[in-house]
């Protein structure tokens, strides 16, 4: 649009001036002034309004080869933008869709406002292939432009969700502003997908409720996050700060927090801490959640006796050479 603000704005300057030359030197009134600068400007070979003298044709003669030669430039410029716009929109469009075709394991993220945009860019940083869901032509394409893979449409409707390969994918985060939207995402994703991961955005304890009905794995209501965070960070500050740390991942030397899934036949599946876990990696283990158990346990800071399982989740802080090492385990029968 920057591109017309010139053309255009010198048309229009080259239209007032003929419209007061014919008003103010020819003495045409001003309805005649206007046509007459129209009828020229158009180049449709009306004769004149009244006889013009010769400074008149000498004015009418180069208001013609400027006002067409603008008009020409504006209207080109107007047509290289629509269609420069259209094919890069629907180039783009293809690409993505393409894109998603071979999407494999990926997430599907439903909406993007500002909850959503912040999913994507950790997604992105983490390198996890995902698409954005979303009604909304600008969202898109700022999404896009952020390098999503993106899905047009309303994530309530199931060809919308198959669009985006729900049957292929990982997890599914509902993160529409509406509660009432993100129960119906979760209920037509849980449909079309059983054995998916869903997590939903929630703005109270009523839907979530629902949401957890209606079949998602987990919900997080971003208010209540926020208000347990500020308050933390006035009563315990160090214990956010600490916990912050651990999930921050700033370079492959560091440091970091991971989550380990126990595949069923692994090198960790039915086998005891002790005996999955080489001391010499200096990897610390958290946590064990059992979700292979069946039971869904939490342990904070098991012991080396603790037997692992299939479906089973661990929470390790160590250097990302060591947490390679540990998955390097799922590999071994």
């Amino acid at each position: 649009m920057q591109r017309l603000i010139v053309p255009v704005s010198a048309l229009a300057i080259v239209f007032g001036v003929g419209i007061v030359w014919y008003w103010l030197v020819e003495d045409f009134t001003l309805l005649e002034s206007v046509y007459q600068t129209v009828v020229t400007l158009s180049t449709v070979g009306y004769e004149e309004v009244q006889p013009l003298d010769d400074s008149g044709r000498i004015f009418t003669i180069v208001f013609i080869l400027a006002g067409i030669g603008l008009m020409f430039y504006t209207a080109t410029a107007i047509v290289e933008l629509v269609v420069a716009g259209e094919v890069g929109e629907l180039v783009g469009r293809r690409r993505s869709g393409r894109r998603v075709q071979r999407m494999q394991n990926h997430v599907i993220v439903c909406g993007y406002g500002r909850v959503g945009q912040k999913i994507t860019s950790e997604l992105t940083e983490h390198g996890v292939e995902h698409v954005v869901v979303d009604m909304r032509r600008e969202a898109l394409d700022a999404a896009s432009h952020a390098g999503s893979a993106v899905v047009e449409g309303d994530a309530t409707e199931e060809p919308v969700l198959q669009a985006a390969h729900i049957e292929r994918a990982r997890a599914l985060v509902a993160a529409a502003d509406s509660d009432v939207g993100n129960t119906y995402i979760v209920l037509t994703a849980r449909t079309l997908n059983p054995d998916m991961f869903i997590v939903a955005r929630a703005g109270g304890n009523d839907a979530e409720r629902r949401m957890i009905s209606a079949g998602a794995d987990r919900v997080i209501s971003p208010y209540q996050m926020a208000g347990f965070r500020m308050a933390l960070s006035v009563v315990q500050p160090l214990m956010l700060d600490f916990v912050d740390i651990l999930a921050a991942r700033e370079t492959p030397d560091e440091k970091i927090l991971a989550e380990i899934v126990v595949a069923p036949g692994s090198g960790l599946d039915n086998r005891t801490i002790a005996e999955a876990f080489d001391p010499s990696w200096g990897l610390s283990l958290l946590g064990v959640e059992h979700a292979g158990r069946g039971d869904g346990e939490i342990v904070i800071g098991p012991t080396g006796s603790e037997t692992l399982h299939d479906g089973d989740r661990l929470m390790v802080y160590g250097s990302q050479q060591a947490v390679e090492r540990l998955g390097a385990r799922q590999t071994e029968g």
